[in-house]
């Protein structure tokens, strides 16, 4: 197999991954975005910011040492 044709297979293999990225990287920034807008614009005493903070923590802290398991 020439040099060409396996970097071609390895970017063909790589389009969707970069799709997918690109998806949880704009998942993750409305996550984190939305209520950061509500907090800016003086809605921080709100219990609802609170417990949302506190979820994401847990949610990231278990999907953390999910991914760290063999």
């Amino acid at each position: 197999m020439s040099k060409a044709r396996r970097l071609s297979s390895f970017k063909t293999r790589l389009g969707p991954q970069r799709g997918q990225a690109y998806a949880e990287y704009l998942m993750v920034t409305a996550v984190f975005g939305v209520p950061l807008l509500g907090i800016v614009w003086g809605a921080f005493n709100d219990p609802t910011y609170i417990s949302l903070a506190s979820s994401l923590k847990s949610f990231f802290s278990a999907y953390s040492f999910t991914l760290s398991l063999p």
